[in-house]
């Protein structure tokens, strides 16, 4: 049978799962704040386990040093890295994040991603977050 058609008979049975899927979606993973002073590895998983609370960590590089964008978030200081993470189909995605730091508060910004579901703007990450 066609999974279209099977997908279509489980949400007909269980018209709740649309909604309740939504507002999974909606819901950012959770952010362990003291990971983020650790190291890049572990400030690229906490980013990507916030914007895609599904996906698995493959690797992280390093782009560069100052984005040129932090002074439109008031940064002092930014990295720029690119993160590799499988979906939950096994799909190979990337993201490139710019991470910024002001005082003894962190913040990212995506800049560009290659994924079907776009990123949950919903992170915490997306404002200002004390470390």
């Amino acid at each position: 049978m066609d999974a279209a058609i099977l997908l279509l008979q489980l949400i007909s049975q269980n018209p709740q799962l649309i909604p309740d899927a939504a507002e999974q979606y909606r819901s950012p993973g959770q952010v362990q704040v003291a990971e983020l002073n650790g190291s890049l590895a572990d400030f690229a998983m906490q980013s990507l386990t916030c914007y895609h609370k599904t996906a698995r960590f493959r690797g992280v590089d390093l782009l560069g040093h100052q984005w040129n964008q932090q002074y439109k978030y008031g940064a002092e200081q930014s990295i720029i890295f690119r993160v590799y993470f499988e979906g939950m189909s096994g799909t190979p995605y990337q993201m490139i994040v710019a991470g910024m730091k002001s005082g003894s508060r962190v913040r990212t910004a995506v800049i560009r991603e290659n994924t079907v579901i776009p990123y949950n703007r919903h992170c915490e990450l997306e404002q200002w977050t004390a470390t």
